[in-house]
């Protein structure tokens, strides 16, 4: 069963009654100058699930959670034990610009 409004109605209440199609699946018809225009819901494709469908499916290592000591930087021993080196702070450094050379 389908609801008839006019153009002025639609306007007036169009997120309301856009809604109201989504939601239900029930036809909207719309009399223009005596023209019916009929607003419906597009349903998906049956075989294709849409954007969930696409996905990879990956396997997945489930394990124990860390404690709070732990870090995952700890696992690997090979890897360097410091990655940069501390610079110095922003500020007045020594320098010979701007000195007048004796």
């Amino acid at each position: 069963m389908s609801t008839t409004i006019s153009l002025t109605e639609l306007r007036q209440r169009l997120f309301q009654l856009a809604d109201h199609v989504a939601e239900t699946g029930e036809p909207l018809v719309i009399v223009r100058h005596g023209v019916r225009l009929r607003l419906v819901r597009e349903e998906a494709p049956a075989g294709e699930g849409g954007r969930l469908a696409r996905l990879i499916k990956q396997s997945v290592v489930v394990g124990a959670p860390l404690a709070p000591n732990e870090s995952p930087a700890l696992w690997n021993t090979d890897l360097p034990s410091k990655v940069a080196e501390a610079t110095a702070k922003y500020g007045r450094a020594a320098s010979s610009r701007g000195r007048r050379k004796p």
